[in-house]
């Protein structure tokens, strides 16, 4: 594809595909944020479709939206074996899987370096557990809630752990996992475990069932809870002290100027991080001083500019 031509550049046809559903208030709602800013800037025609977990019409549904659109965005790991398929069946078509670098020339792909944005969750919550915060308990003990046991999940731990061994190598992680994206009941057990271990922070990378963890702080009574991917802070008014943006919106506008204007061709895979501005954090003044603040914003720029180099599980 060199660029979709002067017939369509103004008017762009995008297709959206996340393999669960819209509502999460965390990676997938962002996307929906991209189609806002497709729409503003291109006028694009943006279309959106929801697997809702149903990997049996994968494939159909991203088969119709490659047939429908200039190009389709794929969210979720599940459905990269049906977008591979469909790209397959249909060479025209022009996918993108957001989250993963996928090494295909029939797909185009981009990622994120998870274990950077999470490295600076990882300062924030070592930092906090021995601020003074009212409902933090003199234990050096963190929690990290994992949804799906899985690479993405994994690489977001191991930065979340340096982040903190950097501030206090004597702090201790908890990792608990959910076992679902959508558990939010679960969830919300498997934090308070967490708090039962010592724990009085919890990094919630679980979807909509992070969801639980806010939950379970929301009353006042067990610590806190950070967010990720979205700005989070409502979902417990109070005891959010802090979330990690994934801004893919960002990514799906980029790319799509990138595909409008022929720079991106079918085939591409770039990794997108701190330095791009793709993994950024957000806080809540009331809970984080202003130092807290410019000490985990300052390790920020030093892994933008490559002075620290956080290290991949994957």
């Amino acid at each position: 594809m060199t660029g979709l031509g002067d017939a369509n550049a103004d008017s762009p046809k995008v297709g959206i595909f996340v393999a669960d559903s819209f509502g999460d208030r965390a990676f997938l709602d962002i996307a929906l944020g991209g189609k806002e800013l497709v729409e503003k800037q291109y006028g694009a025609t943006v279309q959106t479709y929801e697997g809702r977990q149903q990997a049996d019409k994968f494939f159909r549904q991203l088969s119709d939206a490659g047939r429908a659109n200039d190009f389709v965005f794929v969210l979720g790991f599940e459905a990269i074996d049906a977008m591979m398929q469909a790209a397959e069946a249909n060479e025209r078509a022009h996918y993108i899987f957001i989250d993963a670098a996928l090494d295909s020339p029939e797909v185009s792909s981009v990622g994120y370096r998870d274990s950077e944005g999470c490295y600076l969750v990882g300062a924030l919550a070592a930092r906090l557990t021995v601020s003074g915060l009212p409902l933090a308990n003199p234990q050096k003990v963190i929690g990290f809630v994992g949804g799906v046991d899985s690479p993405v999940i994994r690489d977001c731990e191991a930065g979340y752990k340096q982040g903190a061994a950097v501030i206090d190598a004597e702090t201790v992680v908890k990792s608990a996992w959910v076992g679902s994206w959508t558990d939010p009941a679960k969830g919300k057990i498997v934090n308070q475990s967490l708090n039962q271990d010592g724990s009085d922070i919890n990094y919630q990378y679980a979807g909509l069932s992070g969801e639980g963890g806010f939950d379970n702080v929301r009353g006042g009574s067990a610590g806190y809870a950070l967010g990720a991917g979205f700005d989070q802070s409502s979902l417990a008014p109070g005891f959010v002290p802090g979330s990690m943006l994934k801004r893919v919106d960002q990514t799906i506008l980029r790319v799509t100027s990138g595909i409008i204007d022929g720079k991106l061709q079918k085939g591409f895979t770039e990794t997108e991080g701190v330095a791009e501005g793709s993994l950024t954090m957000v806080y809540n003044d009331k809970l984080v001083s202003a130092d807290i603040r410019e000490q985990v914003e300052t390790l920020a720029k030093r892994i933008a500019s490559g002075e620290i180099k956080v290290t991949s599980a994957r």
